[in-house]
């Protein structure tokens, strides 16, 4: 066995290993003997057949394993002795090894490898970077609270329609359907508001709703029977009005919303409700902030990659790839792997792990925050804990959560170590300070450099473009919308497992 470091180019080296049949012969024979001992072969009894026909059988494929094992533990044995951390996995030079099992019985594997770039994480040498926090406005608390006011609150048939009804109205000789007010266009509204019950309207259906959705549930269409050039004017009449009133603000009200105690006043329901509705404009903050603080990285962290032994492993292990699409997509290329050590530096310095505990936590309150928060925690522990552990057999589903949490400590991490200023303001602010725009100054909190003046006009970091549009927060009807899985994590440095 010889082992031989060869041609070094800045990151990028070659080894050659040489495995002679003195390294192997010994390993080779003890697998053969085993296998004369239980191999099934036409003609003779088990453990009897002659050595020669094992041989004959079974050498080359068991020579071939084992030198190729020899050459693997050898190669990344010499990577651990020399603290070397690759990227990627080695790559076999073909013009440089002699590897022929049907011939040869000492052999030449020359690889090529590529070691990580060393480099540093000095946050304090970061430029200052501009966050935002979207906060909840008065209306947006008002429509949030308005929501669970509903749900406690008594169900009447008024005289007249108004926004907040609900309308059944019938048409033709047996057509019969309902809707809500708020999902009719302008035109639609004018056409109900103030009508009372038997009342005769004339309505164009294909102007009536603001979206074909509603259209279609409606009109009780599927996508496969809905034909919207056949339809047509119909005069219509309000067979009922319905409309759930608000509950009263009061301690029965608080009993029945809350049972678990939470809230008990106007004032902690407001907060409550603020919370709520900052908790879900923060995911697209974060979103934000992720994407700002990514291109600042990469931007001001330098570093060497070996871009042609890079391009060469993605070519070689990538069939599907050619050299013209690997070549415009070059650039997307570098910046994934350039984040990818980045991230992975920090996961290795400040030992970002995440423990299946925390998985566990992190779908028992889901289940909890969106399905039994009307019930008392202790209440529902024990259903919780069966739907963890259903929940946690689903291991591409645990991988994902996995690798959101850790997304969320590297977020926490690089919010807790870069020199960041924060803006607050609702979401159209944000939607100026997604675009780059210039907007007037909102109140601000900061981390490092001193503030601006009141009077001057801030220039927002980011050119980039509103990518998502932004979610409305969960106004409290229903169930909030899953958490989306984040894409799973690979990293270019590779080890043997």
């Amino acid at each position: 066995m010889n082992i031989t470091p060869e041609k070094s180019t800045g990151n990028v080296q070659q080894l050659r290993i040489e495995v002679n049949k003195a390294d192997y012969a010994e390993s080779v024979e003890t697998a053969l003997k085993k296998y004369r001992r239980t191999a099934q072969i036409p003609g003779f009894r088990v453990g009897n057949a002659p050595m020669g026909l094992i041989k004959r059988n079974y050498e080359k494929p068991l020579i071939a394993d084992e030198v190729n094992k020899i050459a693997s533990d050898n190669l990344y044995e010499f990577f651990k002795t020399n603290n070397l951390n690759i990227l990627f996995e080695p790559m076999l030079i073909e013009e440089k090894s002699t590897v022929d099992f049907e011939t040869q019985d000492d052999f030449i594997f020359t690889f090529e490898f590529a070691v990580q770039p060393e480099f540093e994480l000095d946050f304090a040498a970061l430029p200052l970077m501009k966050t935002f926090k979207i906060e909840a406005s008065k209306d947006e608390v008002e429509d949030y609270m308005n929501q669970i006011r509903k749900r406690h609150g008594d169900y009447i048939n008024p005289e007249i329609v108004e926004d907040d009804d609900y309308i059944t109205v019938k048409w033709g000789e047996e057509e019969n359907s309902f809707f809500f007010v708020k999902d009719l266009t302008e035109k639609g509204k004018k056409w109900f508001l103030g009508k009372k019950m038997g009342d005769k309207v004339t309505v164009d259906f294909k102007e009536m709703f603001t979206s074909v959705e509603n259209l279609k549930k409606f009109l009780k269409k599927s996508d496969e029977n809905f034909d919207e050039t056949t339809l047509s004017s119909a005069e219509v009449t309000i067979a009922s009005i319905g409309r759930v009133n608000l509950a009263e603000m009061d301690e029965e009200f608080f009993k029945k919303a809350f049972p678990d105690g939470s809230i008990t006043s106007v004032e902690a329901f407001k907060k409550l409700a603020a919370q709520q509705i900052e908790a879900q404009w923060k995911q697209e903050t974060d979103r934000k902030f992720m994407s700002d603080a990514i291109i600042l990285l990469m931007q001001n962290v330098a570093m060497e990659l070996p871009e042609d032994f890079i391009k060469r492993y993605i070519l070689r292990n990538n069939a599907e790839i050619t050299e013209e699409q690997l070549a415009q997509e070059w650039g997307k290329y570098l910046e994934s792997f350039k984040w990818q050590l980045i991230e992975s530096k920090l996961s290795k310095d400040e030992n970002i792990e995440v423990a299946l505990d925390e998985v566990k936590n992190h779908i028992r309150n889901f289940y909890y925050q969106n399905y039994f928060m009307q019930f008392n925690l202790a209440d529902v522990e024990e259903r919780l804990n069966q739907l963890v552990e259903e929940a946690v057999k689903d291991k591409k589903q645990v991988k994902q959560l996995y690798d959101q949490l850790f997304d969320i400590k590297v977020m926490q991490l690089l919010q807790s170590k870069m020199n960041l200023e924060e803006l607050t303001g609702d979401f159209n602010q944000f939607v100026a300070f997604m675009t780059g725009k210039e907007v007037e100054p909102v109140k601000k909190g900061k981390k490092g450099k001193k503030e601006k003046g009141e009077g001057e006009k801030l220039l927002l970091l980011s050119e980039e473009k509103v990518a998502d549009g932004g979610s409305p927060p969960d106004d409290g009807r229903g169930e909030k919308g899953e958490d989306k899985p984040k894409k799973t994590r690979r990293s270019p440095a590779k080890k043997k497992e």
